[in-house]
């Protein structure tokens, strides 16, 4: 993310930095693709998926953390991927992206793909963009099995 511009930045802040300090203690941390993460998920786990959203504009291009992209059909096998993990391992699913119904209100892609699920659409605060006047609010979702 870019640098930014703040005033007085709050760098250390020991109490929130303790208590994520306690909450890590008992944290179970893999660094993998998402795909590789069904041995370590059971009844009791809570998984968030957070992909490369969906671009819903021509300007919004950043489809990836790597140098394979992450298209529809990266889209498609993370939904498989969902509902495997909801059908077999009965754990909590959150999934987040963008909400493409508002630049297109017949985009149904998420509607669609997640059909099973829980799709709720959130007000998020975008803060990165190039332009500032491209910063604000903006409509994301929220799919979960519960």
């Amino acid at each position: 993310v870019p640098f930014g511009k703040y005033k007085s930045p709050k760098i250390l802040d020991k109490e929130n930095l303790m208590s994520l300090s306690e909450l890590l203690q008992i944290a179970k941390i893999n660094c993998g693709e998402y795909f590789s993460t069904e041995n370590y998920i059971d009844d009791k786990s809570f998984v968030y998926f957070d992909p490369p959203y969906r671009p819903i504009s021509d300007t919004a291009s950043f489809t990836s953390y790597s140098k394979n992209g992450f298209n529809d059909n990266h889209q498609i096998q993370l939904g498989n991927y969902f509902a495997k993990l909801h059908n077999e391992k009965n754990a909590k699913l959150m999934l987040s992206n963008s909400d493409p119904t508002i630049i297109n209100p017949k985009d149904h892609f998420f509607k669609n793909l997640y059909a099973r699920f829980k799709l709720n659409k959130v007000i998020a605060n975008r803060m990165i963009n190039c332009d500032g006047k491209g910063r604000g609010q903006i409509s994301e979702i929220l799919i979960t099995n519960y």
